[in-house]
């Protein structure tokens, strides 16, 4: 009995992890370019130029607009209508960054007039995850290649998301 009291009060004394830490150390740059893919929820098709290949879409959850350039490897482009419900996989570059009430590392200072648009919310190194916390509140898992400087990052970390392309675009079923 005394084993199931203890395992109740110690279950009670798990937090969770909060990306509104600030990391140690002076504004620096920790690594640029860091390529990953991301599956974005479905969202609806408002606009769709074949031209330059772009689809504007409108996400449902946050009401915001976003603009994919669907990438050579998108077969399917030509199937796509205004008022598809669209699924994007995109292909993105992260920028992970230490600042410090505002400042920001020398010659980045371009970069970040756009704003952080995330946080790092936990590392784990020994399976090679990123998390991220985005402003709304939602989080993000990315499985990063070795070249990734993990043990550099830590929680609190500003980290700079920037769409390159689709590199797939799933209709959904209305």
């Amino acid at each position: 009995m005394p084993v199931f009291a203890a395992s109740i009060a110690l279950g009670g004394c798990w937090t969770a992890p909060v990306a509104s830490v600030q990391p140690k150390g002076e504004p620096r740059l920790i690594q640029e370019a860091v390529a990953v893919r991301s599956v974005r929820n479905p969202a609806i098709v408002q606009s769709v130029d074949a031209r330059t290949r772009t689809v504007v879409v409108l996400n449902p959850g946050n009401l915001a607009r976003s603009v994919y350039k669907a990438g050579p490897r998108v077969a399917n482009f030509d199937q796509i209508r205004v008022g598809d419900k669209v699924q994007a996989t995109v292909a993105a570059e992260l920028t992970i960054l230490v600042s410090q009430n505002g400042r920001v590392p020398a010659g980045l200072d371009k970069l970040m007039r756009i704003g952080a648009s995330a946080k790092v919310l936990t590392v784990d190194p020994s399976y090679r995850l990123l998390t991220l916390q985005y402003p709304d509140g939602s989080t993000e898992m990315f499985k990063v290649g070795l070249e990734v400087r993990l043990q550099e990052m830590e929680p609190g970390d500003d980290v700079v998301v920037r769409d390159l392309e689709a590199v797939a675009l799933r209709v959904r079923a209305q």
